[in-house]
């Protein structure tokens, strides 16, 4: 993805952009709010992370402002205040999710790989990777002509592995994707829809693992 970061922390900032950049995403940062939005309104970004607290504009009017101009760019504001009022002040103004410092960076990969992944426009139901094909309006999957039928977060969760074959996906963002309350999710939980999964779609036939785990980060969907 392509993100703006607007932040005038720059520590903050630095922590934030290294771990994008370590999972392979692209950033641009401004530590002003009238250059934020200037970047934001004349740029192409997949998402933008935007502080609530910053010089020139404050994060509330970069966000009124980008969005009176029509600018569609899913918005994360980053906050150290999580007063009920201002949680709503900013999705009244278009915010797309709300996060409050401190916060966990795999926390916060996954909610701004959420809120881009629903920002995308709507695609053919199918899905195809490594001899898979997904159809996730009939949550069936097809491999080697079986045809796999799944439950819905099997689909969400093989959904997101798919997108991003060959790359690591952390538990945080497959627990995102696939249940509506992540902070209720037990830490075996995902573990166990993922073996599930692989019991569908690996039979004796196949030798090579499409769901690798990756200890103490994620699961990854192996490229053939």
């Amino acid at each position: 993805m392509n993100v703006l970061l607007i932040e005038d922390d720059k520590r903050i900032a630095g922590l934030v952009e290294r771990g994008l950049r370590e999972e392979g995403h692209s950033v641009s940062i401004s530590y002003d709010g009238v250059e934020g939005a200037a970047m934001m309104l004349g740029g192409e970004y997949d998402a933008a992370l935007l502080d609530v607290y910053l010089p020139g504009m404050d994060g509330f009017q970069v966000l009124e402002t980008v969005r009176a101009r029509h600018c569609r760019t899913p918005i994360l504001m980053l906050t150290a205040v999580d007063a009920v009022p201002k949680v709503l002040k900013a999705f009244d103004l278009g915010a797309d999710d709300y996060l409050v410092k401190p916060f966990l960076l795999k926390i916060l990969l996954a909610r701004i790989g959420a809120i881009a992944r629903r920002a995308q426009p709507v695609q053919s139901p199918l899905l195809q990777a490594s001899g898979v094909t997904l159809d996730r309006q009939r949550r069936q999957a097809t491999r080697n002509g079986r045809q796999i039928p799944l439950t819905r977060k099997q689909t969400e969760l093989l959904d997101v592995l798919m997108r991003r074959s060959g790359l690591v996906t952390s538990r945080e963002e497959l627990i995102e994707a696939a249940w509506d309350d992540a902070t209720g999710v037990k830490e075996n939980t995902l573990d166990v829809y993922i073996h599930s999964l692989r019991s569908k779609l690996e039979d004796k036939s196949e030798t090579k693992p499409l769901i690798r785990t990756v200890h103490g980060t994620g699961y990854i969907f192996v490229v053939e």
